[in-house]
């Protein structure tokens, strides 16, 4: 399969097993990191049936290159670096040795774009694998790193409120509430027994993120129009932000609820 790694009776046949032999081209001590670390921890979508590069660190010899070269295994490239790894940092996730999910995205935003930094940061952060201690070990640990500039900022902005999101697109609303130095909300509360998106209680407000092919389903709006109704017959009001409406025009339609709210 790879240099001096060989199978048995028949080809590599799913992403788990590439990851296997590249670990075992890497050495004793070696672990997944970067992108491929990420993918395990789901921090990053998988493209693909097999990998075309896979990402391993190992505590000792020079980075190598290791081309695959079964049939399977032709169009993929394992890039082997050198890491200080303590062990305490090396973590069993599909049987596999990985780096902590920290140590993977501090690797990842090296050569990942800001868009994809900020998408695998909102996903640790929805996974709990970022709360207040992971993030300001982070951040001193990007000290003169490649990537530092595009993770950095994005710990600086941490709230605890980032462990309570139930998708990406909550996480970009409330990272650009927060850049905007708004009042933060409550979110993923109930409010008089109904679960809702963020909540201002001192204003009586609620705000409902509409994101993807989920609310655009008939049996959900009429779910989202019953509860809307529910809550504004209890003096709340209720305002819904598709995610159409947000990605075209983020920092408008934020600072829209915000005059709205009385921040501005």
């Amino acid at each position: 399969m790879l240099r001096g790694v060989y199978s048995y009776g028949r080809d590599i046949e799913s992403r788990n097993a590439a990851f296997k032999a590249a670990l075992v081209a890497a050495g004793p001590g070696s672990a997944l990191t970067g992108r491929s670390a990420c993918e395990k921890w789901g921090l990053v979508k998988p493209s693909g049936t097999l990998p075309g590069v896979i990402q391993v660190a190992r505590p000792y010899g020079q980075a190598s290159i290791y081309d695959g070269q079964s049939k399977a295994m032709r169009n993929c490239r394992v890039d082997v670096v050198r890491r200080q790894l303590d062990p305490a940092s090396i973590r069993r996730v599909d049987r596999l040795e990985a780096v902590s999910p920290v140590h993977a995205l501090i690797e990842f935003a090296a050569d990942a774009s800001e868009r994809e930094v900020r998408f695998a940061f909102l996903e640790a952060c929805r996974l709990g694998f970022i709360k207040k201690r992971e993030a300001m070990e982070c951040f001193r640990a990007l000290h003169g790193r490649p990537g530092a500039k595009k993770l950095r900022p994005l710990l600086t902005m941490w709230v605890p409120g980032l462990n309570r999101i139930k998708s990406v697109f909550e996480g970009r609303v409330l990272l650009d509430w927060i850049d905007r130095k708004y009042p933060l909300p409550e979110i993923n509360v109930k409010v008089y027994g109904r679960e809702v998106d963020q909540h201002w209680p001192k204003k009586d407000f609620v705000l409902e993120l509409d994101g993807g092919a989920y609310h655009s389903d008939p049996v959900q709006r009429a779910i989202d129009l019953e509860k809307s109704r529910f809550l504004m017959a209890r003096g709340k009001t209720v305002r819904r932000l598709t995610y159409g409406e947000y990605d075209a025009d983020p920092v408008g339609s934020l600072d829209r609820i915000a005059l709205e709210l009385g921040f501005m």
